[in-house]
């Protein structure tokens, strides 16, 4: 079981697995660990939503029978007044709302029925091992606590947001460590009702809702899971964890719970990245996935569906890389590649949003969303096309609607030309891996991420640090 291998697999996650499966199918021999039981591998706290896109992007089977638990058509992001929301409806949040274990182990099996190798549940992953500067394998404890080496050729992380070897790797182009202002801390709770006596609301959307008072810096969600049960939860600041059980009890729990009768069918809570993707996910020998990568969306956190869609990009550059023999960070620039004209564009200009939504007031994201100063379509426009086509008549009408508040108007303006300009910015990441080519696309990056973090501080006289100070 143990010694060397073409691929190693950290993490049997929705990323890992799928990685696994297609790097196994090609005829690779693939070693896959989990720290999970098997039996265990897909139970996490997550919102538990998946866009129905990623299915046939992989040409898998859809979700179904007990890994299903209902459909949903989009995301609505709600004010603090919950008097509007913005509708953001497209292939990626219109899907399904998943049982997350069983759809894990699912994806487990189908990557072992592929072809791998290996397969070493309770196994963690320690630290990196180097031979000529370069990752050679990993430093594991396996369950029955011996200490142990796996070599191989590429490595693929997808051991999660505290991804020890992300921690551990010596590298000019990966962060190590994730800012606490990138992240949030999260509680939810799994909520039945037996007796049917409370009607799960909007039960084909999964609401988000901003408010700096009850959930600051991060969101409220409420996430149907069929007609009788949800998912609700609560994502704060770190700095905020003293509160972050009470203020769910008082200001979600008891907000949208009104029966007595109810069942919790499950509960926990965890830190999660709310920000665009690492600035490389390559080194040499080895590629970053999921919430190892931050490969999530920052507005709400979901990496189901990215985790998935950057899983079977590393595969794929994975069975490249056998091809030519190349295992250099050059040989799997592909991957950083793919994921920043894909991921990083959609993600990026949303981590935009996320940063300037947090800087506001309650009465500012009232105001904004309640008379469309920036709607859903435009976002998903932005994201999806890096442009957007606004008439001299839309800023007229704006502009008209933002009276009351010239400077708000003025902010998410120039956060709409900021969210443009940095998503056509990552569509162009260098094709292939130049150091000093990928160092300037780096600080043009930060530049873009200063230029909206100025306006903030001016405008809202708001103490935060410039990234570039905090990047260095």
């Amino acid at each position: 079981m143990m010694g060397s291998h073409d691929v190693l697999i950290i993490g049997a996650g929705t990323g890992g697995s799928i990685a696994a499966r297609f790097a196994a199918k090609s005829g690779l021999d693939v070693c896959l660990i989990d720290r999970k039981p098997k039996e265990s591998v897909g139970n996490k706290i997550c919102g538990d939503a998946v866009g129905n896109e990623i299915f046939d992007y992989l040409n898998i089977p859809h979700p179904k029978n007990e890994e299903l638990s209902c459909h949903i058509k989009g995301a609505k992001l709600y004010p603090p007044s919950m008097n509007s929301c913005l509708t953001l409806v497209d292939p990626k949040q219109a899907g399904y709302i998943i049982n997350r274990l069983e759809f894990g182990q699912r994806l487990l099996n189908e990557a072992l029925d592929a072809g791998v190798k290996s397969f070493l549940d309770e196994t963690m992953a320690l630290d990196l091992i180097y031979k000529d500067k370069k990752v050679a394998g990993v430093k594991v404890k396996t369950k029955n606590g011996e200490r142990q080496e796996l070599r191989a050729k590429v490595i693929i992380d997808a051991s999660g947001f505290y991804s020890p070897i992300r921690k551990k790797i010596r590298s000019p182009l990966i962060e190590n460590d994730i800012l606490k202002e990138d992240t949030i801390l999260c509680y939810r709770e799994i909520i039945s009702f037996p007796f049917k006596d409370q009607e799960v609301r909007d039960p084909e959307y999964i609401s988000i809702i901003l408010d700096q008072e009850k959930a600051p810096g991060g969101y409220i969600w409420y996430f149907p899971k069929n007609e009788s049960s949800v998912n609700l939860g609560l994502g704060t600041f770190l700095k905020h964890k003293n509160i972050l059980k009470n203020n769910y009890k008082q200001h979600v729990f008891n907000q949208f719970i009104n029966t007595s009768e109810v069942e919790i069918l499950s509960s926990g809570g965890g830190v999660v990245p709310v920000r665009r993707p690492l600035w490389s996910c390559v080194e040499d020998s080895i590629m970053f996935v999921g919430d190892a990568a931050c490969q999530v969306n920052p507005l709400h956190g979901g990496g189901i569906d990215p985790s998935m869609r950057a899983g079977f990009m590393a595969a794929q550059t994975a069975i490249q890389a056998f091809e030519r023999e190349d295992f250099s960070k050059k040989g799997l620039w592909k991957y950083n590649h793919n994921i920043m004209t894909t991921l990083g564009a959609e993600f990026a200009p949303l981590d935009l949003l996320r940063m300037v939504l947090q800087a506001l007031t309650n009465d500012d994201i009232n105001f904004g969303l309640e008379r469309n100063l920036l709607t859903g379509e435009e976002i998903l426009e932005i994201s999806s096309t890096g442009g957007l086509n606004l008439s001299i008549m839309d800023f007229a009408v704006k502009a008209f609607k933002g009276l009351a508040r010239p400077n708000l108007l003025l902010d998410l303006n120039y956060l709409r030309l900021r969210m443009q300009e940095i998503t056509k910015h990552y569509k162009h990441f260098p094709e292939g891996f130049n150091f000093e080519e990928f160092t300037r696309w780096r600080e043009k990056t930060i530049q873009i991420y200063d230029n909206l973090i100025k306006i903030i501080i001016r405008s809202r006289n708001k103490d935060i640090l410039l990234r570039s100070e905090i990047y260095g």
